[in-house]
């Protein structure tokens, strides 16, 4: 499939994000010593989204945990519930982007601050649904105010334009990274007797 044509005023950082195709993959390579020596980490994509994730997560900890008393996890489930209103705990795994035992853990912490609360489904006992309390409504209304506050700062760096571009950029490599995990997830085991050889290289 031909790559989507680029703009020639197009910031050439996405162009270097656009690639020709998936490259063909081999598990058995192994890279020379040379480029070994020369890779530097810090350039990768992954690298950079990774600590800039960090980075932000950190920001919103430090300013969720000072001002409202909870952890950044609580504080996305919290938000998350209120936008959905009374779900189950897997929706909000699927909205928040985290993990199914983060979800249920930072719910339960909730609940204990009388933040969230938890009913039984009456249409099917198995499940639980959630749904923010009067209070968890006060506490959010005063949490949303740094969270704008954060936006502002943050989009105040971008023009127009580039919030535009680093939009599609995120969702092209969301796209992107969804594929990789689902390849990764879908390789087979290294046979057992090249696994035996590495370790008897390492002893």
């Amino acid at each position: 499939m031909a790559n989507k044509s680029t703009s020639p005023d197009e910031p050439k950082w996405i162009r270097s994000v656009t690639p020709a195709g998936p490259p063909a993959r081999d598990s058995t390579r192994a890279a020379s010593l040379a480029q070994l020596r020369s890779h530097e980490p810090e350039r990768l994509i992954t690298f950079r989204v990774s600590a800039l994730s960090q980075l932000l997560g950190r920001v919103v900890e430090a300013s969720v945990s000072t001002e409202l008393g909870l952890s950044s996890r609580q504080w996305r489930v919290l938000v998350i519930l209120y936008r959905l209103g009374e779900v189950t705990s897997g929706d909000v795994t699927r909205a928040s982007r985290l993990d199914h035992s983060q979800v249920s853990r930072a719910s339960y912490e909730l609940a204990d601050k009388g933040l969230v609360t938890m009913r039984t489904d009456a249409q099917d006992k198995r499940r639980q649904l959630l749904s923010v309390t009067p209070e968890g409504v006060v506490l959010l209304r005063r949490g949303i105010v740094g969270s704008q506050h954060r936006q502002q700062r943050l989009r105040g760096r971008l023009s127009q334009a580039d919030y535009d571009t680093f939009g599609r950029v995120l969702d092209v490599l969301t796209e992107e990274a969804q594929a990789l995990l689902q390849e990764a997830r879908g390789r087979e085991a290294p046979p057992a007797v090249d696994v035996a050889v590495r370790r008897r290289s390492r002893g």
